[in-house]
């Protein structure tokens, strides 16, 4: 059997209708994390025109270059599943109204090619539920 994998991806075995073990992808994504006082807190960013947005990444290493190059102090690069990731934006972050994805340590708010990288939060969560 051909082994195929995609970037920052991994396969886990899950029992289809049939009771048979099929292995298919589970995309992980990765936020900006870091353990506070009452619990865990992910970044967000305020928007120019007045709304936030909580910045997730595509793959571990856009987070910690982020981080290296933008932030300081005790966040960290934290692993979610799009299960996890679609728990959050509709349970304790459900306020925020927009994703900002793969913002990148260079990147401004204000610059075009943001916007691409702008989705409203219920796109976001149809896109992580496929």
């Amino acid at each position: 059997m051909a082994e195929a994998k995609k970037k920052d991806s991994e396969y886990h075995t899950i029992p289809d209708a049939a009771g048979q073990r099929a292995l298919r992808p589970v995309l992980m994504h990765y936020a900006i994390a870091q353990d506070g006082a009452n619990g865990l807190k992910l970044l967000y960013v305020y928007l120019i025109f007045g709304e936030e947005a909580l910045v997730v990444f595509s793959s571990w290493e856009a987070a910690q270059s982020f981080l290296s190059d933008v932030l300081q102090g005790e966040r960290y690069a934290r692993e979610c599943s799009a299960g996890e990731l679609t728990s959050l934006l509709l349970g304790p972050y459900k306020a925020i109204k927009w994703v900002l994805f793969d913002l990148s340590p260079e990147g401004s708010l204000m610059e075009g090619d943001t916007q691409a990288n702008l989705m409203r939060r219920e796109r976001f969560v149809d896109h992580l539920l496929g």
